[in-house]
């Protein structure tokens, strides 16, 4: 699984559609709870990569509405 795949996966089986969502979900943690569970599911391609957590920023950004580069 890719970091991509694995937000995708997340927000569907958490029913993340917006960026309160994705807030209320985080809680306290910020969003490290969701960078957790994204390595978790992807670590091969978490590792790959120099900035793992932009890569991750930048897929939920453009999933979620409430950000301005949601498609």
């Amino acid at each position: 699984m890719d970091i991509k795949s694995s937000i995708k996966f997340i927000m569907s089986i958490e029913n993340i559609r917006t960026r309160q969502d994705l807030d209320n979900w985080c809680g306290g943690m910020g969003k490290q709870k969701l960078y957790s569970y994204v390595q978790r599911l992807a670590p091969e391609h978490w590792t790959r990569i120099n900035t793992p957590k932009n890569s991750v920023r930048f897929y939920y950004q453009q999933m979620l509405t409430g950000y301005k580069i949601y498609k």
